[in-house]
C-alpha cells in the first residue's frame, strides 16, 4: 500500500479536514498529516502545490504534490472504502450503507443555516450565538435524522449504525457545534453527540486545537481579534 498523507488545517476551524482525519484515525488506518494554516505563509507558499483545488482536506497516495490526490471530503471517504475495503468506512449492509450514503450527502449539500451561523471553533464557548429559527429548523431536521438512523441501523453500538463509521466522523464537528454553542438537545441526539466527542480521535484533535493561538477572522463572526 502506497503511503497516505491527509493535507489538512487548522483543528480549531476546519471542520471538512477532522472529517477524513478522524475516519482514518478511529478505524486504524495509517496516514501521515501535513497542516497548511488558513492565512498564513505555509499556505500561500505551499497550497498550490499541496492541493489542486487549493482547498483542503486533501488525500495523497504517494509524495504530497506528486502522487495521486482525491480532493473533496466525500470522495476521500469512498476511496478510502476502496483502498481498505474491510475497514468498516461504510456500514457492511447495503440498505445502512446507502442511509449513511445519503445523510452524509444530505449534510454536504445543505444545512447552510446551521453550518453558517454556527462555524466549528473549538476552543471557544459561545453560548446561543447564531440561534435563529432558520438554524434551529436545520437542528431539528439534523436530529431527527440522527434518531431515525439510530432506531433502523444502531441498536449494536452508540453509534448511528451502532458501530464507528465515515457517517460519524461526518457528524462529529456538528457534536462540536452543539457543545461550543450550547445548543440544547434531547436525549438520544444528546447522547449521540456525547459518544462522538468522547472517541480517542475526537479527544486528540480537540486537545490539538484548544491549543492553537491563529485568529482566521471569517471563521470568528462573534468575536474580536486579540489585542
Amino acid at each position: 500500500m502506497t503511503d497516505l498523507t491527509l493535507v489538512i488545517a487548522n483543528k480549531n476551524y476546519s471542520s471538512w479536514s477532522l472529517r477524513p482525519w478522524l475516519a482514518m484515525s478511529e478505524l486504524g488506518i495509517p496516514f501521515a498529516e501535513r497542516m497548511v494554516k488558513f492565512d498564513s505563509d505555509d499556505w500561500e507558499r505551499n497550497i498550490e502545490h499541496l492541493s489542486p483545488t487549493r482547498l483542503v482536506p486533501v488525500l495523497w497516495e504517494g509524495e504530497p504534490g506528486r502522487g495521486f490526490a482525491t480532493f473533496d471530503t466525500i470522495a476521500i471517504l469512498e476511496r478510502l472504502h476502496e483502498l481498505f475495503p474491510a475497514a468498516g468506512i461504510w456500514p457492511k449492509g447495503a440498505r445502512a450503507r446507502s442511509r449513511a450514503r445519503s445523510l452524509v450527502a444530505e449534510f454536504h449539500s445543505g444545512y447552510a443555516a446551521l453550518r453558517n451561523a454556527m462555524p466549528m471553533n473549538i476552543r471557544s464557548s459561545l453560548p446561543g450565538k447564531g440561534a435563529s429559527a432558520e438554524v434551529k429548523a436545520d437542528i431539528d431536521r439534523l436530529c431527527s435524522r440522527w434518531r431515525e438512523a439510530r432506531q433502523a441501523f444502531g441498536a449494536q453500538g452508540p453509534f448511528l449504525f451502532g458501530d464507528f463509521t465515515a457517517a460519524d466522523a461526518f457528524f462529529a464537528p456538528v457534536a462540536s457545534r452543539f457543545e461550543t454553542y450550547a445548543v440544547p438537545l434531547e436525549a438520544e441526539a444528546r447522547a449521540y453527540q456525547q459518544a462522538l466527542l468522547a472517541t480517542d480521535g475526537m479527544r486528540k484533535w480537540s486537545t490539538a486545537a484548544r491549543q492553537e493561538t491563529e485568529f482566521v477572522p471569517m471563521d470568528e463572526p462573534y468575536q474580536s481579534p486579540p489585542a
